[in-house]
């Protein structure tokens, strides 16, 4: 097996997650982990694509390290929730629940400072009789989640339809009633409206998809949105100063990442 290194990637708080770790999972990596400041790809045969430039190759023992990350994850706590892979044995606390989580190759475990904050933020509020909209869902943790803490509907929409068989593969281990669609937000049909949006994406699309989340909610609808990096909130700010439909209720940090937590008016 040969890993691509790229350099001090790790300096970039993206980086597990963002752009160059996309590039090489599109490129057929068989897993992606930083070490240190570095981002190495693990490749059992030569990419056929274009890698990111700047990154050398180098001979490394031939290890499952996707399923080598797995069998490392241990179980998340946030809340009355606790997240935990099929391989782990949990002992839950009186009022807990737990969401049994495999993500494969889609994003969420509840191990990033993102998805928990939505995991927190979501836990804070009454979802009983409420529907809930997971946008760019991934391994659908989020509403799974959401099914979970007393939603009345839970759905997730993603572009990638391997991502969508993921998350369809969770709630299904979970007994959840939460599903899932394949398609693009603004490109299926949000009907009726939804009274919770949640979304961990990143502040250039939540600032373009205001007008969207707008008109896919009820009035009072609550939205938690998040993947907002600490560099880049001013663009999520500056977005809702410019309208009048949603009300600031809450922004949360951890670590580099924001959360805000914003209503709509009547």
């Amino acid at each position: 097996m040969k890993a691509y290194r790229i350099a001090d990637a790790g300096r970039d708080p993206l980086a597990s997650e963002g752009p160059l770790a996309s590039a090489l999972w599109d490129a057929g990596a068989a897993g992606v982990a930083e070490q240190g400041t570095d981002l190495v790809g693990y490749f059992e045969f030569a990419p056929t694509v274009a890698l990111p430039g700047g990154g050398t190759w180098e001979d490394v023992e031939d290890v499952d390290h996707v399923a080598a990350y797995h069998l490392a994850l241990g179980a998340v706590e946030v809340g009355p929730l606790v997240v935990a892979p099929t391989h782990r044995e949990v002992v839950l606390k009186a009022g807990q629940t737990v969401v049994w989580l495999d993500p494969g190759m889609a994003f969420g475990t509840g191990h990033h400072e993102t998805t928990r904050l939505a995991l927190e933020a979501l836990a804070g509020l009454d979802l009983a009789g409420r529907r809930v909209l997971d946008v760019g869902a991934g391994s659908g943790l989020l509403a799974i989640a959401a099914d979970r803490l007393g939603a009345a509907d839970a759905w997730g929409l993603d572009l990638d339809p391997e991502t969508v068989a993921v998350a369809r593969a969770n709630a299904r281990a979970n007994r959840s009633r939460a599903r899932f669609e394949a398609g693009g937000f603004g490109d299926v049909a949000v009907d009726p409206p939804v009274d919770v949006v949640v979304a961990n994406l990143y502040a250039e699309l939540h600032a373009a998809f205001l007008p969207g989340y707008a008109a896919v909610t009820t009035p009072g609808a609550d939205l938690l949105l998040t993947g907002i990096l600490d560099r880049r909130d001013d663009l999520v700010r500056d977005a809702l100063a410019a309208q009048s439909t949603f009300d600031v209720v809450a922004w949360r940090r951890d670590g580099d990442w924001w959360l805000v937590h914003v209503r709509r008016g009547g």
